[in-house]
């Protein structure tokens, strides 16, 4: 019997999975102790007095989720890190009540401003365990979509923002990327810092880029997502052709069309031969400002029953 290709067609759209990913919305800190800023911190907070939050206004973050809240096929908000400023104990339970009230389930992985300075677990990520985890690389399933979060934040020495995923991360992340990849899922993996050379300078980067390049050129991934950059840019990850998406900062405000507040709608669609992935950008208005549309080459098949 020959089959319908309509209904094929209709099928697959029926296993669609839509994700949004924002980054970055660096939410204004509540009151925190003077003694919270004896350290690097304190570089950072006149920075965000005489500056940043000149730029980064939460009235455009508001927009930017009352927009998302609009499109009701998401089933997920991905926040690839930066939602502090400076990673106090304050400013983490305003970010646990913060991401509490989200229109969608948030799935978190930490900034380089999450970890500005030495912070115990119990006054920082466990306050976020919800949306997070209490290891990294974790994984968070949308359907056939596997999210793997992991964590490329950590202090450093003034005037730098680096990242690194560290070894026993990148054993687990081996792993995970080979059985979802057996299984037929569609691999996204986030992190703040973008595994590529010159997207930002050294200092800003994350500094061991060719161990995790290496990893996902060998155990493969459909798409990776970053923030840090405050930049809307599609690029891919260093040595492969796994496409590799930032994005504005949430609550940028700017004229420039990469650098303002923007959100990635991505849609992802199983296919015999693969993943159709659909990109729609749209700024902080929810104007549509860049659509693309890709295949990997992963079978997107199904579990045996």
């Amino acid at each position: 019997m020959l089959s319908d290709p309509s209904a094929t067609a209709s099928s697959r759209r029926d296993l669609s999975v839509c994700l949004a990913h924002m980054s970055d919305p660096h939410l204004p800190p509540p009151t925190i102790a003077w003694s919270a800023f004896l350290n690097k911190r304190l570089l950072s907070r006149i920075l965000w007095v005489s500056r940043r939050k000149h730029v980064l206004l939460p009235s455009v973050t508001a927009e930017l989720l009352e927009n998302i809240a609009s499109h009701k096929e998401l089933s997920a908000l991905l926040i690839s890190g930066d939602i502090t400023n400076f990673g106090t104990k304050e400013e983490y339970r305003q970010a646990a009540a913060w991401l509490s009230t989200l229109p969608l389930t948030p799935v978190v992985v930490p900034g380089n401003h999450d970890f500005m300075a030495p912070i115990s677990y119990r006054n920082s990520l466990a306050q976020w365990e919800t949306w997070s985890d209490s290891a990294f690389p974790f994984v968070r399933f949308f359907g056939r979509v596997a999210v793997i979060g992991l964590n490329s934040a950590l202090p450093t020495p003034p005037f730098t923002a680096y990242g690194r995923i560290d070894r026993k991360q990148r054993q687990k992340l081996a792993s995970l990327l080979a059985k979802l990849g057996e299984e037929g899922y569609c691999r996204v993996v986030m992190l703040h810092h973008p595994p590529r050379k010159k997207l930002l300078p050294f200092r800003k980067s994350l500094i061991n880029t060719p161990a995790l390049s290496s990893l996902l050129r060998r155990h493969g991934a459909e798409l990776v997502l970053h923030g840090h950059s405050h930049d809307a840019t599609i690029t891919t990850v260093e040595g492969t052709d796994i496409p590799l998406l930032g994005v504005g900062a949430a609550a940028m405000n700017s004229q420039n069309p990469e650098r303002r507040a923007s959100w990635n709608h991505l849609t992802f669609t199983p296919h015999e031969e693969g993943w159709q992935i659909r990109l729609i950008r749209r700024d902080h208005t929810g104007h549509p400002f860049s659509h693309m549309e890709w295949f990997s080459s992963i079978s997107a098949r199904q579990p045996a029953c």
